[in-house]
Protein backbone atom coordinates (compact mmCIF):
# COMPACT_ATOMS: atom_id res chain seq x y z
CA UNK A 1 0.00 0.00 0.00
CA UNK A 2 1.62 3.28 -0.91
CA UNK A 3 1.24 6.58 1.37
CA UNK A 4 -1.47 8.01 -0.43
CA UNK A 5 -3.76 4.65 0.25
CA UNK A 6 -2.34 4.94 3.79
CA UNK A 7 -3.82 8.35 4.17
CA UNK A 8 -6.83 7.88 1.78
CA UNK A 9 -7.69 4.73 4.30
CA UNK A 10 -7.17 6.79 7.32
CA UNK A 11 -9.14 9.79 6.28
CA UNK A 12 -12.12 7.29 5.46
CA UNK A 13 -11.59 5.46 8.85
CA UNK A 14 -11.74 9.02 10.53
CA UNK A 15 -14.99 9.67 8.86
CA UNK A 16 -16.48 6.47 9.40
CA UNK A 17 -15.40 6.84 13.39
CA UNK A 18 -16.99 11.06 13.43
CA UNK A 19 -20.00 9.36 11.86
CA UNK A 20 -20.43 6.96 14.31
CA UNK A 21 -20.15 3.93 12.35
CA UNK A 22 -17.04 2.08 13.67
CA UNK A 23 -18.36 -0.97 12.40
CA UNK A 24 -17.68 0.70 8.90
CA UNK A 25 -14.03 1.75 10.31
CA UNK A 26 -13.68 -1.91 11.05
CA UNK A 27 -14.60 -3.14 7.73
CA UNK A 28 -12.18 -1.11 6.34
CA UNK A 29 -9.14 -2.09 8.13
CA UNK A 30 -10.42 -5.67 8.00
CA UNK A 31 -8.98 -6.91 4.66
CA UNK A 32 -5.43 -5.06 4.97
CA UNK A 33 -2.49 -6.48 5.95
CA UNK A 34 -0.86 -5.93 9.72
CA UNK A 35 1.82 -3.32 8.61
CA UNK A 36 -1.14 -1.22 6.71
CA UNK A 37 -3.30 -1.23 9.87
CA UNK A 38 0.03 -0.25 11.76
CA UNK A 39 0.88 2.45 9.51
CA UNK A 40 -2.99 3.67 9.54
CA UNK A 41 -2.75 3.51 13.48
CA UNK A 42 0.22 5.84 13.95
CA UNK A 43 -1.32 8.44 11.39
CA UNK A 44 -4.29 8.25 13.27
CA UNK A 45 -2.38 8.76 16.75
CA UNK A 46 -0.25 11.41 14.88
CA UNK A 47 -3.20 13.44 13.63
CA UNK A 48 -4.97 13.24 17.23
CA UNK A 49 -1.41 14.33 18.70
CA UNK A 50 -1.58 17.45 16.41
CA UNK A 51 -5.02 18.18 17.38
CA UNK A 52 -4.45 18.37 20.78
CA UNK A 53 -1.30 20.33 20.19
CA UNK A 54 -3.92 23.37 18.00
CA UNK A 55 -6.40 22.62 20.55
CA UNK A 56 -4.13 23.82 23.79
CA UNK A 57 -2.45 26.66 21.55
CA UNK A 58 -5.67 27.57 20.70
CA UNK A 59 -7.03 28.29 24.54
CA UNK A 60 -3.42 29.85 24.95
CA UNK A 61 -1.25 26.53 25.95
CA UNK A 62 1.45 24.97 24.15
CA UNK A 63 2.92 21.85 23.10
CA UNK A 64 3.55 20.78 26.77
CA UNK A 65 0.38 21.64 28.31
CA UNK A 66 -1.22 19.44 25.84
CA UNK A 67 0.78 16.48 26.29
CA UNK A 68 0.55 16.89 30.36
CA UNK A 69 -3.03 17.14 29.43
CA UNK A 70 -3.16 14.04 27.26
CA UNK A 71 -0.92 12.29 29.85
CA UNK A 72 -3.71 12.91 32.40
CA UNK A 73 -6.14 11.33 30.62
CA UNK A 74 -4.78 8.34 30.11
CA UNK A 75 -3.43 8.12 33.78
CA UNK A 76 -7.19 8.82 34.73
CA UNK A 77 -8.38 6.05 31.75
CA UNK A 78 -5.98 3.46 33.55
CA UNK A 79 -7.14 4.69 37.09
CA UNK A 80 -11.33 3.90 35.99
CA UNK A 81 -9.94 0.42 34.09
CA UNK A 82 -7.83 -0.59 37.45
CA UNK A 83 -11.04 -0.25 39.34
CA UNK A 84 -13.06 -2.59 37.61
Amino acid sequence: MSEYEWDRTTMAVVASALSGDSDGAVELLRPLPQRDVCHIAVRLAAMAADALIVAAQDSGGDREEALSQWQQCILQHEAEYDGE
